[in-house]
């Protein structure tokens, strides 16, 4: 008899893990059939219910991707523009840059032109192409020569004045030795007193009037031309203007020329072909 009772016990026991599932679903497939006084079935309303914050989450989730994703390509798109833009800024600086240096040189060709107007001697434009490393180099290079009748010691200028003479020609460049060079030599003149020496290089940018008698008054700000007695340089010519002058202990006076022309930066010259007996002025 007892054991009966706990076979009937244990079985029981075995079935309420079952009912429960059993009852559960049972209420479940309920609620798909009830409806709450609005008409909305129980079961959609709970499952929307339950997954609210999902799809909260979700959406959230979404929203996120799709502005990070929007904002990388925007950002993508603008750097892109900007260096487009930045791209056009280089040009036009360079464009510019290049501008300016057309208007210069066309300043300083107009001004070499304007004194080529005022020589009595035939003359020849020509580039600088070449010159030594040192910037106090004294010879330059041009791109004239022989095949253009540039010949040996004819005389170059600059758009100011007298920058020395060719040295060597060869068939389409020369050589030019300026006058700040240690062996060149100029006849000069100084305008106002036209007491007459010779301009020599000193191997630094100011030159040396030499052969100025002491009694001589030659001042500070007197202008020196050429004299025209070298038998190179046509008289006239600006050379310089007086930086020092003193007594010295010979009966010569020491006097510094400041040249009139710019030695240092020299890109255009002209080349006289034939000698002339004085520059117009």
């Amino acid at each position: 008899m007892s054991i009966d009772l706990t076979k009937a016990r244990f079985k029981e026991g075995r079935a309420f893990p079952i009912l429960i599932p059993l009852l559960i679903l049972n209420l479940a497939l309920l609620s798909v059939q009830i409806e709450d006084p609005a008409g909305t079935y129980l079961f959609r309303k709970w499952m929307l219910q339950a997954g609210a914050p999902f799809f909260k989450l979700s959406s959230g989730v979404s929203h996120g991707v799709r502005s990070a994703w929007t904002g990388y390509f925007w950002l993508r798109g603008a750097r892109q523009e900007n260096e487009r833009l930045l791209e056009k800024v280089r040009q036009l600086e360079l464009r510019n840059d290049a501008v300016a240096q057309i208007e210069n040189e066309n300043y300083r060709l107009q001004r070499l032109m304007d004194f080529k107007k005022t020589l009595a001697v035939q003359s020849l434009g020509a580039r600088v192409v070449g010159r030594a490393p040192d910037y106090m180099a004294s010879v330059i290079y041009i791109d004239r020569g022989s095949s253009d009748g540039v010949r040996v010691n004819a005389p170059v200028i600059g758009e100011n004045g007298v920058l020395g003479r060719v040295a060597v020609a060869s068939s389409r460049t020369s050589q030019v030795q300026l006058v700040t060079d240690a062996d060149a030599a100029v006849g000069a003149l100084v305008e106002r007193t036209r007491s007459q020496g010779v301009i020599s290089g000193s191997g630094d940018p100011l030159l040396e009037l030499k052969y100025i008698g002491n009694t001589d008054q030659v001042e500070v700000n007197d202008v020196v031309v050429t004299s025209g007695l070298d038998g190179i340089f046509p008289k006239g010519l600006p050379l310089g203007r007086v930086v020092e002058s003193q007594k010295g202990k010979t009966v010569f006076r020491l006097v510094r020329v400041q040249p009139v022309a710019d030695l240092i930066h020299i890109e255009e010259v002209l080349v006289l072909l034939a000698s002339a007996p004085a520059h117009e002025e």
